[in-house]
């Protein structure tokens, strides 16, 4: 197990890596008109149309530069990097509108997780600054956070169910309460937290479009840690133990984590919601040391993988750990879940994990039996089949890789049978002519809120929610056995489905999110392909096809 330095080592070696980058991010002319944006491709580049308010997360790090000694750290109290940040505090203050509220995706959002995120990260880069910043700053900041939290007081997410955003929404409030001293700031956030709470599954997660994803539970514990470090909301202690108890299953061998066989895709690693909370709870601290490799050889999503977009929220989270790690002086005591054999199935969740003398699998149940196999001996992924994916003669794809929870899932033994038909994917992206038709509507009558509300539920609705079946089923059989596995796949088709290709693949998805398909090292770690992964010959569809696969450890030499 690592010591609390060495873990605060690892973190800093990330985090100094960014420093120059983030630097080079931030419009650091005063005279600019832009001056403290960190959206550079808004004022550097002129690619977009207007700021995206979630690049002033930026300034959390860059308060933590200020405001920390560390050997080799020549940005600590430098009086040049205190104004580059307070321009950043204004130009966050210049663009919020006068509701309260921020924009993320397009003009006229009005969006939560905007609003929520950059109010928390700039609530923390206060904390670092202790004071320091200039008072013409500071109050315009002090006004814009109230703002923000009004806003946040009579609003709320309607277009789905997101625990991290609502996490970040309590969070900010939290912190909104400490700068101002509103009451009504803290009584919101337990209105924001009380949502989250209700949507946590017994099982342990967190939802996120009606499913759990570990990736983005990382992200959104965080923000539940520190509003218990804040608030003091003893039930928080409560429901985090059971968030890791959940997640500590989907630590991978390879030091990976979550992945198609969840609700979202995401295989991002956030750590500062464990390290925070190491010293609390043993399942805490074991993620923590156990994923702390990942950080340093990137086996999991991070900083060496993500977009702009992910950047300020990891590198915020790795700062966050890295002052909780260098805190300590040794890691805490840890568990770690059982390391005998077992079947481990989340009903609701739709995920089975089953733990052999040899390996570990992860069934996507309600994924249509997405399967992941870890070699432990040699920790590494030796198998993925993320389902089968195809096109139509008419262009239209298709796939059996669909979040179902009405799968008819059967386990018996060593076996589990999922059965369920193959779903229609769409995969839109912009055209000129309707990039151009999205900004007239956003920035004419989609300015009213309501329609700014209807907007996004068409966007969420048609990009996530939509679902529409085609006459084609699949009935996977997967047999467990102590060495390998087997996979026996049924494919029949009605009359006149009229398919042009179709093949089983290890990596894919098939709805939209941002956050998902970062690359991560084992994709390409599978030592071979198992005979019979790809191509399906569609004729055979009518009457059934039948495919058998078999992943047999003991016989593997090992490959690359």
């Amino acid at each position: 197990m690592s010591g609390g330095g060495e873990a605060a080592r690892v973190y800093l070696a990330a985090i100094r890596r960014e420093a120059e980058r983030v630097l080079g991010l931030l419009d650091r002319e005063e005279f600019s008109p832009t001056f403290g944006c960190m959206d550079r491709t808004f004022w550097a580049w002129k690619f977009t149309d207007f700021p995206a308010a979630r690049f002033q997360e930026g300034l959390c790090f860059l308060a933590f530069l200020h405001s920390t000694a560390f050997e080799g750290n020549p940005h600590h109290r430098h009086p040049r990097l205190l104004r580059w940040i307070a321009g950043g505090f204004d130009f966050w203050a210049r663009i919020q509108r006068r509701s309260g509220d921020f924009d993320e995706a397009y003009p006229f959002e009005r969006s939560l997780a905007a609003t929520a995120f950059t109010t928390f990260y700039l609530g923390e880069a206060w904390e670092l600054l202790d004071g320091a910043l200039p008072p013409d700053s500071g109050a315009r900041f002090r006004t814009a956070v109230a703002r923000a939290a009004g806003w946040l007081c009579r609003n709320d997410e309607t277009h789905g169910f997101l625990s991290n955003h609502l996490a970040a929404a309590a969070a900010a409030l939290r912190h909104a309460h400490r700068i101002t001293g509103e009451e009504r700031f803290a009584k919101r956030s337990d209105f924001f937290l009380d949502r989250v709470l209700s949507h946590q599954s017994p099982e342990g997660w967190y939802e996120e479009y009606g499913g759990a994803d570990p990736g983005y539970q990382t992200h959104g514990s965080f923000y539940l840690a520190r509003l218990l470090e804040m608030s003091g909301e003893a039930r928080l202690a409560g429901s985090l133990a059971r968030s890791f108890e959940f997640l500590a299953h989907f630590v991978h061998p390879d030091r990976s984590l979550g992945g198609e066989y969840a609700s979202r895709n995401t295989k991002t690693y956030y750590p500062a919601a464990f390290e925070r909370m190491a010293d609390r709870d043993p399942r805490a601290a074991w993620i923590a040391s156990e994923m702390l490799p990942a950080v340093e050889g990137r086996s999991a999503a991070g900083l060496g993988s993500v977009d702009a977009f992910n950047t300020f929220p990891l590198l915020n989270n790795y700062v966050s750990a890295y002052l909780a790690a260098a805190r300590r002086s040794e890691r805490p005591a840890s568990t770690g879940p059982s390391p005998e054999p077992a079947w481990i199935h989340f009903p609701a969740a739709g995920i089975l994990k089953v733990r052999k003398r040899r390996y570990d699998a992860v069934v996507g149940l309600a994924k249509g039996g997405v399967v992941q196999v870890f070699d432990r001996e040699r920790g590494k992924l030796v198998f993925s089949s993320c389902g089968y994916v195809g096109r139509r003669l008419d262009g239209s794809t298709i796939s059996s890789q669909w979040p179902d929870p009405g799968r008819r899932v059967d386990l018996a033994g060593d076996e589990v049978r999922i059965e369920g038909r193959f779903f229609r994917v769409s995969r839109p992206v912009m055209s000129p002519m309707r990039f151009l038709a999205f900004r007239l509507f956003a920035t004419t009558v989609g300015r009213l809120p309501a329609l700014a509300r209807w907007l996004k539920k068409v966007l969420v609705r048609t990009l996530i929610y939509r679902s529409r079946e085609v006459d084609l089923r699949l009935s996977r059989q997967i047999r467990f056995g102590e060495g390998g596995l087997e996979i026996r796949d049924r494919l029949v088709g009605g009359p006149g489905l009229m398919i042009r290709d179709l093949a089983e693949m290890e990596t894919f998805t098939t709805i939209h999110m941002g956050s998902a398909r970062y690359f991560v090292p084992g994709e390409l770690a599978c030592a071979r392909e198992p005979e019979g992964l790809g191509a399906v010959d569609p004729s055979t569809l009518d009457g059934g096809a039948t495919r058998t696969r078999r992943v047999d450890l003991d016989a593997d030499p090992g490959g690359p």
